[in-house]
């Protein structure tokens, strides 16, 4: 089964230290992604594919009086967001598919995930979801760096031994639209962060140019209004 496959990749991620690393190669475009959505201190917010959590415990700090609930299919990752840190009370990490979020109809008024969509086997199934536990005018947001028209960033998916999805900006407003969202818009989030000198080459940026390229495009964000 295919969430078994992923679940044992992403749990050793998780054992490797790698959910941490993660987190902090894309917090520059998170930090800014996080200040689009204007989290008011009553909001309930979806982390969708959490890892260790840093995210949701950022947003738990903004809706101080909501519920925050990160989720992700590695049992380990969240045994990590659960014991790694002084979590707000209002966090909340639970083991969960993106096809089944554990919470009742239109509770949430938001949701973000933060390049994890597209390890989904069943995109069509997660949006519907999505749909389902966001209230009626809530929002997702999806920020995403392996999208078809960033060519510097396909490379890296050669490297991982689990399937993802390569969808262009159009495919992902396709799917949401389809998935009953009202309103889909799309931008791009640029990751100005210098490259630190003791950079090093790597499977998918073999040169510092290619990385320079792969920021300089940006990591879209698809912004889907229920």
């Amino acid at each position: 089964m295919i969430q078994d496959r992923l679940r044992r990749e992403f749990n050793q991620w998780a054992e490797s230290g790698r959910g941490r690393g993660l987190e902090k190669s894309h917090w520059e475009t998170t930090r800014q992604l996080i200040e689009l959505m204007e989290v008011d201190e009553h909001d309930n917010v979806v982390d969708l594919g959490c890892g260790v959590g840093s995210t949701t415990r950022v947003l738990a700090q903004k809706a101080s009086r909501g519920t925050v609930l990160g989720i992700d299919l590695s049992d380990r990752m969240i045994e990590q967001a659960r014991t790694s840190y002084r979590n707000p009370h209002n966090a909340l990490f639970v083991v969960a598919d993106a096809s089944g979020i554990p919470c009742l109809d239109g509770f949430f008024n938001s949701l973000l995930s933060v390049e994890s969509i597209y390890y989904c086997p069943g995109l069509d199934l997660a949006f519907h979801e999505v749909h389902r536990v966001l209230k009626p005018g809530g929002t997702a947001f999806f920020l995403i760096s392996y999208y078809e028209e960033n060519i510097y960033g396909h490379e890296w998916a050669k490297y991982i031994d689990i399937p993802v999805h390569l969808l262009s900006t159009e495919d992902y407003i396709t799917v949401l639209k389809n998935s009953g969202f009202s309103t889909v818009t799309h931008r791009r989030i640029i990751d100005s962060t210098p490259l630190p000198d003791d950079w090093k080459p790597t499977h998918w940026f073999p040169t510092r140019q290619d990385h320079v390229q792969f920021r300089s495009e940006g990591a879209l964000l698809v912004i889907a209004e229920k």
